[in-house]
């Protein structure tokens, strides 16, 4: 009998050191599969914070081309108004320069019936000394 007892005692040291042994191997397993968790989780918060940065960058590009376009726009206000006071200004200058040939045409036109007059007045004289003669 203390050779089935001894035999019992090497059976299960045999067992758990097998047991642990089983134990020692599935533990390496979990352990690979949690660096590929790892992996997976660092290259997923990797693509995260590109996804972050590109949306960042669309951003700043958007509100960049909103404030070119609100400046171009505030220039072509700008422009605009401009050119309308400009266009004022040439209706203002072609009005007074339209007024100063109208009165440049009276003032012809006056002189012209001052001129007729002198001579019809000359002509007068002429007839009235070739009457006295």
């Amino acid at each position: 009998m203390p050779e089935v007892t001894k035999d019992r005692a090497l059976l299960g040291a045999l067992a758990v050191l097998v047991l642990v042994a089983f134990v020692a191997g599935c533990g390496l397993v979990p352990d690979q599969g949690q660096v590929r968790q790892e992996a997976k989780k660092k290259v997923e918060a990797r693509k995260q914070q590109a996804k972050k940065e590109v949306t960042d960058l669309q951003k700043k590009v958007d509100a960049k081309r909103q404030e070119v376009k609100k400046k171009v726009e505030a220039d072509q206000e700008d422009l605009k108004k401009k050119v309308d006071d400009l266009k004022e200004k040439v209706e203002v200058a072609q009005e007074n320069v339209e007024k100063k040939v109208e009165d440049v045409q009276k003032d012809v036109n006056d002189l012209q019936k001052k001129v007729n007059e002198l001579l019809k007045k000359i002509d007068a004289q002429q007839q009235h000394q070739k009457e006295k003669k």
